[in-house]
């Protein structure tokens, strides 16, 4: 029987046993996850208050959506 080879599998995928057992990997993950959602919401740059910048992340994706939601108004709207 020929065996199939999938692109997909042959990803490296990120070992979480890794940072299960040890805390201080733990805690530079989530700071480097922090840091990139500093970059990636509007306004964030220079904010420590973590949960502050979860609630600006839950309304800049409400905010995201409200805009795809508008934008499929108007192209049903003029057919295209």
């Amino acid at each position: 029987m020929r065996k199939h080879s999938c692109k997909w599998r042959k990803i490296e995928r990120p070992r979480l046993s890794s940072t299960r057992n040890n805390p201080r990997a733990t805690r530079a993950s989530v700071r480097k996850k922090l840091h990139q959602l500093h970059r990636i919401i509007p306004g964030c740059e220079a904010m420590d208050n973590t949960e502050t910048l979860f609630q600006m992340t839950a309304n800049y994706i409400f905010a995201l959506q409200l805009e795809v939601s508008v934008l499929q108004s108007l192209c049903a709207y003029h057919d295209v």
